[in-house]
């Protein structure tokens, strides 16, 4: 349980969260009382759905997408090499696959323990997420649909940035 600083400092977090997507004009439901926004974006090609949580006892703000389909078993393995492969030069962020379920997302984490996060970071955040799950996401849909062998699945993804 977040103690009271905590709890302080994540809604000021939260505050300037909200602020910057006010700014931004981007439309947006909000939890206060969980500190929690679920939006989405349009890309180039598949919906962006997005979840920004801030967590006062971790003292971390989340930014998360999750894919908007599952990965059938016979390609599972065939993913976890994709998102192995798109994580080795992945600066910010990460993609997280879940092998037993066929699930998995984009995360991007700030701390902001002892900290200010100003709009910017924030707004960096979000464009991150948005632009790098844009510009995977319909590859690795591919990957989950289409029969590609292992070296083709590397190539595959290599050829995205």
């Amino acid at each position: 349980m977040a103690d009271e600083k905590q709890l302080r400092q994540a809604k000021s977090v939260y505050k300037t969260l909200c602020a910057m997507l006010d700014d931004k004009e981007w439309h947006y439901d909000k939890n206060e009382e969980e500190l929690s926004i679920s939006c989405g974006a349009r890309g180039d090609d598949l919906p962006i759905p997005i979840h920004i949580n801030v967590m006062p006892e971790k003292q971390l703000v989340t930014i998360s997408s999750g894919m908007i389909f599952e990965v059938p078993q016979d390609r599972r393995v065939h993913m976890a090499v994709a998102v192995s492969v798109a994580n080795e030069t992945m600066v910010d962020g990460s993609f997280d696959f879940n092998f037993l379920s066929g699930n998995f997302g984009f995360r991007l984490t700030a701390c902001y323990h002892e900290s200010l996060i100003g709009k910017d970071l924030l707004e960096y955040m979000l464009m991150c997420t948005c632009i790098t799950v844009d510009r995977y996401n319909d590859k690795f849909a591919a990957i989950a649909q289409n029969n590609m062998d292992l070296d083709e699945v590397v190539q595959f993804i290599k050829e995205v940035d």
